[in-house]
């Protein structure tokens, strides 16, 4: 069973004694859970005295205090971030948080299989540099509200770049992530209502006449621009008509707002007609709709879901509302939509005309609404539960994965290479040996190993190189995995069971492993801190650290990333050629540093090839790098290539004995970096260093 966490925005408890729209739908989660018996679930809340009533099996709560000084500097910090545009909130509270986390996790046996972090990304950042490098847990953050101050573009940017994946209340909140940083991956999963028991109003054959507004009282929700529109409307009826008529505001806070109190000053002059209560219970308002013709829902300010709407419709009442945020996503044809961007309140008051005039259209609009709201599976709450768990607990079946390994004048290591792979946990594998024109014994040694094993083919072809032979392997793979292994290296028992599950879990596209090497030296070449990345910030990785590195051999792969991208032919690094296009594809690289791989170096190997040969393919790699990026407008990934080509212009240079050479590098050098264009994006200290080396070699 999975362990998960989940970490509440901390605001309100959880069970939502005092309700909050994300608290409801979190305490929905764990009542679910204790029938369904999927996860056991750690649940981070604010400490509330009255929750220590509930008990539960399958969720532990962990209280988080906030009390004392901390809490009032959070609340006058909060009260400046709203103010000040273009900022990213910070909240002490989450230190707290923090502290609890580290506390709980030393108490596990094991650690989470996943994190969902909900509404609040200060602390969906806290968590991220937490576990940075340390725990190799996916990390999602629960998205129920529109970009701003608690939610910026440079939280989303952070979050995407670190492998945090989102979900998003609706496809409108998943387009504004995607607009912060195209690299998001972004799950939907819908904010529900229960249809359990709800009756479908009667809408009757008499035109609408009484109208609610239920909700907060706030500029947002457009109730000033209602009270005026139907104020409008009030004023152009002869005074029995205008009997007939009600506006209702239901929202009202008991210590009125200066908002409140504008809505009720031009309320008054229509006091017999708009009426200005008192906010109540959720549960109370869902049976107060059906004393009503039309519900409006005039929001000016952008609807992340609209639950209210939903809730409307659902239940056969006409609604009015607007075409913000995710309203039309939501309700589709089954309501009257105003626009809110041109004459408002024109708009709103020809609506509510049209509603109170037209009883075919205020039928016609509840049918299509209540069938909207029943057709829309997702709509239904029930299917919450399981909904959040397809996006947190994926299947595991993985299906056959296919493993390619290109094979030339092999023979003293070829055996100990095929061996690693017959010993694999995973069993359900795809063997492709594509022998490249060997004038060895290899060849005989794959065609023994394929009559021993139906999972083993082979291909013989005449010598083309190393690109040529994996390319070869691809095109007759069929696994939707793919994992390249070289003829003299070998594998761990473990590495392809242990890869594919970390790229379920994690949900990765290429699952990076460490690297052991062997032979004349045993030591451990990549980093010891794991880690996930989207695909640009994995390029970034590959460029500067040693933990998914440029070859093509210690990762897992989906098979599609391959379909416009192939090894190039009679070319000498050719991973440096290709790796990186792999990645940039990939929304999400995971990398876990267990030293899965066993790579052999030969002195008369590949790499082996003498250098002056080496430097002119690496050169071109990078240069094809950099014109790509530039291609793609990627001004980071250009300057981080630009230095992965001086540095390696700047090895060949003092690795080059041949004169000529030399001073072909060096003017090579010189051309690609001046004072105008020395590559900042690794500081000014590497910037300045880049540029010495123009004038002064050392």
């Amino acid at each position: 069973m999975s362990k998960i966490a989940i970490i509440t925005p901390c605001l309100l408890p959880v069970p939502a004694i005092k309700g909050g729209a994300v608290e409801r739908l979190i305490t929905g989660i764990i009542d679910d859970n204790e029938k369904y018996n999927k996860f056991d679930i750690d649940l981070y809340c604010i400490s509330d005295k009255n929750t220590n009533e509930f008990a539960f099996n399958k969720t532990h709560i962990i209280n988080v205090y906030n009390d004392g000084v901390d809490k009032y500097i959070d609340k006058f910090t909060d009260s400046l971030y709203r103010r000040i545009p273009n900022v990213s909130s910070k909240r002490l509270l989450d230190k707290q948080i923090i502290k609890c986390f580290s506390a709980r996790l030393q108490q596990l046996d094991g650690i989470y299989d996943a994190i969902v972090v909900q509404n609040v990304m200060s602390t969906a950042l806290e968590i991220v540099e937490f576990c940075q490098g340390k725990y190799e847990i996916p990390i999602y953050f629960h998205m129920h509200n529109c970009v701003d101050v608690y939610r910026s573009p440079y939280y989303v940017k952070k979050l995407v770049q670190n492998g945090v994946q989102f979900i998003a209340v609706s496809e409108y909140i998943k387009k504004e992530i995607l607009e912060c940083d195209r690299n998001a991956v972004v799950h939907v999963l819908y904010n529900g209502v229960s249809l359990k028991n709800v009756q479908k109003k009667d809408v009757g054959e008499d035109a609408a006449r009484k109208f609610l507004y239920s909700g907060r009282i706030i500029p947002g929700k457009g109730v000033k621009e209602l009270v005026l529109a139907f104020g409008n409307f009030l004023d152009k009826l002869n005074l029995e008509e205008k009997r007939e008529y009600r506006l209702d505001i239901i929202g009202f806070s008991d210590s009125l707002t200066l908002y409140e109190r504008q809505v009720m000053n031009i309320a008054q002059k229509y006091s017999e007609n708009i009426c200005c209560l008192k906010k109540i219970s959720a549960d109370a308002i869902l049976e107060k709709y059906y004393d009503y013709d039309v519900i409006v829902m005039p929001t000016k300010g952008m609807e992340p879901f609209g639950l209210v709407a939903l809730e409307t419709i659902s239940r056969g009442i006409p609604l009015i509302t607007t075409n913000s945020g995710a309203l039309p996503e939501i309700v589709g044809a089954g309501a009257e939509i105003v626009d809110k961007s041109n004459n408002f309140v024109d708009n709103l008051e020809k609506s509510i005309w049209r509603l109170s005039h037209d009883n075919n259209l205020k039928k016609d609009i509840a049918e299509k609404g209540f069938a909207r709201a029943r057709e829309i599976d997702d709509f239904n709450l029930d299917k919450y539960y399981s909904n959040f768990i397809s996006i947190i607990n994926k299947e595991n079946d993985t299906g056959v994965i296919s493993i390619i390994v290109p094979v030339y004048n092999v023979e003293k290591y070829l055996d100990r290479c095929v061996d690693s792979i017959e010993k694999q946990i995973y069993r359900n594998l795809e063997v492709i040996l594509v022998d490249d024109g060997s004038t060895d014994s290899s060849g005989d040694i794959c065609d023994k190993y394929a009559k021993l094993d139906p999972r083993i083919k082979v291909i013989h072809q005449e010598n083309q190189g190393l690109s040529a032979a994996r390319n070869s392997g691809l095109e007759i793979a069929k696994g939707e995995l793919v994992f390249f292994l070289d003829s003299d290296d070998y594998i761990e028992p473990e590495t392809i069971e242990s890869m594919a599950q970390k790229m379920v879990k994690d949900h990765a596209d290429i699952v990076a492993c460490g690297i052991k090497l062997t032979g004349d030296k045993n030591e451990i070449f990549t980093s010891s801190e794991c880690g996930m990345w989207s695909g640009h910030e994995a390029v970034i990785q590959m460029m500067r650290t040693n933990n998914v590195c440029s070859v093509a051999w210690n990762k897992l792969y989906k098979r599609n990333l391959f379909n416009s991208i192939r090894f190039p032919a009679g070319m000498l690094h050719e991973d440096e050629a290709t790796t990186y296009k792999l990645l940039y594809k990939a929304k999400l690289v995971s990398y876990t540093p267990e030293t899965f791989y066993c790579y052999f170096q030969r002195s008369n190997g590949i790499m082996g090839e003498k250098i002056s040969e080496r430097s002119r393919h690496f050169i071109k790699a990078i240069q094809e790098r950099i014109a790509f990026f530039d291609e793609q407008d990627e001004k980071d990934l250009v300057q981080h290539s630009r230095i992965t080509l001086l540095d390696g212009i700047k090895y060949a240079y003092r690795n080059e004995k041949d004169v000529k050479r030399k001073k072909e590098l060096l003017k090579m050098y010189q051309s690609n970096i001046g004072f105008g264009n020395a590559p900042e994006v690794m500081g000014v200290r590497k910037a300045s260093a880049l540029l010495l080396w123009k004038y002064l070699r050392y």
